[in-house]
């Protein structure tokens, strides 16, 4: 492949993003916007076509201007116009700024824009071109629409509704009535016209509508009168049957004893509760196996009984006659001792059991007692209930007819304020039609004739036209950008779907450290930027390659003239400065241009290896003591089938296992099918573009090719990329040569 670069095509705004690991003078931060896999940057675009589109837009100007001239000659349009007030109902004569007394601003509103649609309404167009003085007022415009010498009245109606216009004019009471024509004394004669058809129709509404409003409201005002005396004619009915005074004071006394049976009632519940629990209790002790628990009250009554206290006062007096017994000598066993005290036992016996039987008959008292209240309780709870709910019966009958009362001046109070409303509307109504002006809209400012045209307006039709032209000429850049296929920079491949960039080359033009031979800019020129680029480049590419293990790797170029044998010698170049031990091999048969680089001989080379040669009879030094040749070999040789024999896979294996980099050039992929037998014998393989060269489709095409090959498809790199207008790379790169050698620019740091 040769190795001279073409001449670089004119700059684009495409603009340089950074790929990962590429070089100064990228785009930071992005900035194109992909469009159909176009990478569009407006700011780039602009800067580019500035002076196009800076000529358009004085073109524009010019072309404005000449418009303007030419409508100013020959289509003028004159505009006078009519300022109508409107004022509030009920006070015509005074015209609030604000929002109108007695109506809502929303009411107000709605008036407006029913009599600016008014103005304009067909009967009152019909009017002024049915109107004899027309042609006399406007002869120009009317001379139009004459047929035979007559006006026709339909096509001048159709014409004025074209040219009349009425509008409101925002935050005031203020509507425009206006008319445009091509003559000025015409188009006021016309609103004169316009005017006057407008208030005629309108005191002939406000007249018919006038007389019609105040019959509606004297009729209202009658039908509610009779509903008024009728409601007051039942309620004096209803007071006299009902006597609503006594109601009034019997209801007041009913809810008070309303209360009091209520407070009753609950107290006498609270009663009878209690009685059922007590009784409850005494019941559940006759049912008790351990006996009736009597309470202290029933034991103290018992024991004041007569029986109880007799029988206990014989007990006391025997036990006395025992003791004087003792004292007087007499045994316990004697026979008087032991039938007195067989006698003190029985009195003692019959003690508890009188006492027994009068705490049961207590008892059983009690319980009786406390039965009968409950039914004396029950009894009185029900009489207090039935006499509850008889007054309360009354309370609500009396409640009902206050109610009724109650309605009925509600409904007279309301009957009343509607009255006194449909009074003040018809006076309002009354008072409309005594003023001599029956309606609510006057001529606040009648017609002028117009000092200058409305239109054109030389401040619209001169930025119209600029606009127009540089946006004619806007879209046609960008059609013309977006039908550019060709790979104009690293942004254009990074939009491309399942296309890696792997990094990019600036143009040798550019590089602030010089020219010289491009094959060799790494080893000529170490501190300039394409040498930076180079070195990024070989990072990139390091990595992928370590990580997979690949140590061969095919540099294919697309197109006749990419680079592709320059950027190979520069990678070569740029491993073996990182301590590498790297190996060129030529297997461009075609057109081998290695050897030339490093100004070696032509052969023997590969062909000759593969027909059998030694290896080391093709090896040859170059300068650098890590870089070794394999160039093309002798001619007569060059078989293009030896790429895809077992030989060239041996050769690679035997390379690899030499060195830590073989680097193969071969013929581009558009003329020759070598590249591609070589990949897939190689570990790995990269695609070398052009910018301005190669078209989108075939990188894409040979994206593809190479993705399907056996080795793998490392990515692309785009050669020979120039700064665009409105671009960073020549910035970035001087910004890199100046850093990197401050010696020749003292002010860098």
């Amino acid at each position: 492949m040769t190795t001279e670069q073409r001449p670089a095509a004119a700059p684009t705004a495409t603009p340089s993003p950074r790929p990962a690991g590429g070089g100064p003078g990228g785009n930071p931060g992005g900035g194109p916007v992909g469009i159909g896999g176009v990478a569009i940057d407006p700011i780039k675009l602009l800067m580019k076509y500035k002076y196009i589109l800076a000529g358009a837009g004085g073109v524009g100007m010019v072309l404005g201007v000449l418009f303007y001239f030419l409508l100013l000659k020959f289509a003028p349009v004159w505009t006078s116009t009519v300022i109508f007030q409107t004022y509030t109902p009920g006070n015509n004569m005074v015209a609030p700024t604000a929002a109108g007394t007695g109506e809502s601003q929303n009411e107000i509103e709605r008036f407006m824009m029913t009599e600016a649609r008014q103005m304009t309404r067909e009967d009152v167009l019909s009017r002024v071109a049915n109107n004899p003085n027309l042609p006399r007022e406007a002869p120009n415009w009317t001379a139009q629409f004459e047929e035979g010498g007559k006006l026709n009245a339909l096509e001048t109606v159709k014409e004025l509704k074209e040219i009349a216009n009425a509008r409101i004019v925002p935050g005031t009471r203020l509507i425009e009535l206006s008319a445009s024509c091509k003559w000025k004394e015409d188009s006021t004669a016309l609103a004169k016209m316009l005017k006057e058809a407008y208030m005629t129709e309108l005191r002939r509404v406000a007249n018919s509508s006038t007389q019609s409003t105040r019959d509606q409201l004297q009729a209202q005002i009658e039908k509610l009168s009779t509903e008024l005396r009728d409601f007051q004619t039942r309620r004096e009915a209803m007071l006299r049957d009902a006597n609503l005074t006594t109601i009034t004071e019997q209801g007041s006394e009913l809810l008070q004893r309303l209360y009091i049976l209520n407070s009753q009632i609950l107290e006498t519940q609270n009663q009878i509760q209690l009685r059922r629990v007590t009784i409850k209790q005494l019941s559940d002790q006759l049912d008790n196996p351990a006996g009736i628990q009597y309470t202290d009250q029933i034991k103290s009554e018992v024991e004041e009984d007569p029986l109880i206290v007799h029988i206990k006062q014989m007990i006391q007096s025997t036990e006395a006659d025992l003791k004087g017994m003792l004292m007087r000598g007499m045994t316990r066993d004697h026979r008087e001792y032991k039938r007195t005290d067989s006698t003190l036992q029985g009195m003692k016996q019959n003690l508890a059991e009188q006492r027994e039987e009068l705490m049961r008959k207590k008892f059983d008292s009690n319980l009786e007692q406390f039965k009968v209240m409950l039914q004396a309780l029950e009894s009185q709870e029900r009489d207090m209930t039935r006499q509850r709910d008889e007054l309360s019966e009354k309370q609500q009958a009396a409640a009902r007819a206050l109610v009724q009362v109650k309605d009925l001046d509600d409904r007279i109070a309301n009957t009343q304020r509607m009255i006194s409303t449909f009074k003040e509307q018809l006076g309002t109504a009354t008072m409309l039609a005594e003023l001599p002006t029956t309606n609510r809209v006057v001529v606040a400012s009648d017609e002028k004739v117009p000092r200058e045209v409305s239109f054109p307006r030389l401040t619209v039709i001169l930025p119209a036209t600029m606009l127009g032209i540089v946006g004619l000429v806007s879209a046609l850049i960008l059609a013309i950008e977006l039908m550019d296929s060709r790979v104009k920079g690293p942004a254009d491949i990074a939009l491309m779907p399942r296309t890696r960039l792997l990094g990019w080359i600036p143009d040798a033009s550019e590089d602030p450290a010089g020219s010289g031979a491009i094959e060799t800019t790494f080893r000529d020129r170490p501190r300039g930027v394409i040498a930076e680029n180079y070195r990024q480049l070989r990072s990139v590419m390091a990595k992928r390659m370590l990580q997979a293990g690949h140590k061969s790797l095919v540099v294919i170029g697309g197109m006749p003239g990419s680079g592709s044998t320059s950027v190979l010698c520069n990678i070569a170049l740029s491993w073996a400065a990182a301590d590498k031990k790297v190996a060129i091999v030529d297997a461009n048969f075609r057109r081998p241009g290695a050897h030339r680089v490093f100004a070696l001989r032509e052969g023997p080379g590969l062909a000759d290896v593969l027909s059998g040669a030694p290896l080391e009879e093709a090896i040859q030094h170059t300068g650098d003591s890590r870089l070794d040749l394999i160039s093309a070999g002798s001619r007569e040789k060059r078989v293009f089938e030896m790429f895809s024999s077992e030989r060239f896979s041996q050769l690679l294996a035997e390379l690899k296992a030499r060195y830590d980099l073989v680097l193969i050039d071969v013929a581009p992929a558009l003329v020759a099918s070598d590249s591609l037998s070589i990949a897939n014998r190689c570990d790995a393989s990269c695609l070398v573009v052009r910018a301005l060269g190669e078209k989108r489709g075939l990188v894409g095409r040979l994206r593809n090719d190479l993705n399907d090959a056996r080795s793998e498809f490392l990515g692309v790199v785009v050669n020979a990329v120039k700064p665009s207008a409105g671009g960073y790379i020549r910035g970035n790169m001087r910004a890199t040569h100046e850093y990197q050698n401050p010696t020749e620019t003292p002010a860098a740091a």
